[in-house]
């Protein structure tokens, strides 16, 4: 018995054994000064430096007058990050450390393997995956460069037009913003089209299906906007107005203070902002007052007027062109004129025609006007009054 214990222990390898021991104690060793100098470089050098840093040179980023992101906020991002670089780092070295110790006894070595071909493995997957998808990505970058810039030379052109520096016969310069967001559109769904084939994985089952899911949101969420879109599209290039000009929309009437894709902004004699959708602009009659006002006769503006039969038409229409003569805005020649429409039971039904070069003031034009009205007729001991036919039951 005696005899075997000493022939066990002349069997270890004291010196590989010390060595290992070594190497241990060592790794160790290293692993924790590691940590500690790193958690020291962080803590007394690197954060420090990103406070100081980022308290004096950045003012913080507004979108609008809402701040997007305030000095503290992004020093909080900042040791956010460098905690979190921290830590990759910590785990790096922790797992190297292991990676190590599992090596240094032979009996542990196909773990220490395992745990290096673990990261080494995907890596170098992902590596070569990058690698043959170079050309496709140099395909991207040179479709996406060449439509950038492309639109950026539509851009200068719209700029060109629009201000009228750059002519061309037959095309106006209030195209010129509609035309380059339709040709834009049109050049990025291009650009996606070719795209779209050179992304990894874009043949795969997930991704068409994921594809397919979005068509058909989009298609089923957005056809009243794409309606209004494009029926914006079609009143840029009907040209039925623009911005500041005096319109009527069904029982809208006011001034076009903005035009979006979708819909205008008409601001009437009340202060009120009514918002019709370009789809109701397409399907309705656009009586535009600016357009016409501009012409050098102006535009016609006309107002109904019921006078009893017991005055005379020729007198009742002297007056009434008489007081049309005498309002502000209303122009002398070409005169006023008054039509006779229809003959009722109580009363003639006139309609008084003015031409003015001020459209948008017509609310005051027309109060003004009944006043004269009023006062001429009280002046000629002509009753407003229409009698009313009374049956007997």
């Amino acid at each position: 018995m005696f005899q075997e214990t000493i022939n066990t222990a002349s069997l270890i390898d004291w010196p590989s054994f010390a060595r290992m021991a070594g190497l241990l104690l060592i790794v160790i060793a290293g692993q924790i000064l590691f940590y500690l100098l790193v958690k020291k470089l962080f803590k007394k050098v690197i954060n420090p430096f990103i406070v100081s840093k980022s308290s004096g040179s950045f003012q913080g980023i507004k979108l609008l007058n809402y701040m997007l992101l305030s000095p503290a906020r992004v020093i909080r991002i900042y040791l956010f990050v460098s905690r979190a670089i921290m830590y990759a780092i910590y785990i790096t070295s922790f797992y190297i450390s292991l990676t190590l110790l599992f090596s240094i006894h032979p009996g542990t070595r196909s773990i220490a393997f395992a745990l290096l071909h673990g990261v080494l493995d995907p890596f170098l997957s992902i590596l070569q995956g990058l690698i043959a998808y170079i050309p496709n990505m140099l395909r991207i970058v040179v479709i996406v460069f060449v439509t950038h810039y492309f639109v950026k030379f539509l851009k200068l052109i719209s700029k060109e037009i629009s201000m009228g520096r750059l002519v061309i016969p037959g095309f106006y310069p209030d195209w010129a913003h509609a035309t380059f967001n339709l040709i834009r559109l049109l050049a990025f769904a291009f650009m996606l089209i070719l795209v779209f084939p050179l992304l990894p994985d874009s043949e795969t089952a997930v991704f068409r299906g994921v594809s397919v899911f979005l068509g058909v949101l989009i298609s089923l969420g957005s056809t009243t906007v794409i309606a209004n879109m494009v029926a914006g599209l079609v009143l840029t290039y009907m040209r039925s107005f623009k911005l500041g000009d005096r319109v009527k929309v069904d029982n809208v009437l006011g001034d076009v203070v903005e035009k979006t894709p979708f819909a205008i902004r008409i601001k009437t004699s009340k202060k009120e902002i009514v918002t019709v959708p370009n789809g109701t602009l397409l399907s309705s009659n656009v009586v535009n007052y600016s357009t016409s006002g501009d012409e050098k006769d102006g535009v016609i503006l006309y107002m109904p007027i019921s006078v009893c039969y017991d005055v005379p038409w020729q007198r009742a229409v002297e007056l009434i062109t008489e007081a049309a003569r005498r309002t502000e805005n209303v122009l002398k020649d070409p005169a006023p004129f008054v039509l006779i429409k229809n003959l009722e039971n109580n009363a003639s039904e006139m309609e008084l025609n003015i031409y003015t070069h001020f459209p948008e003031k017509q609310p005051s034009i027309f109060s003004e006007l009944n006043k004269n009205i009023m006062d001429l007729f009280e002046q000629n001991g002509i009753s407003m009054m229409v009698p009313q036919l009374e049956r007997s039951v």
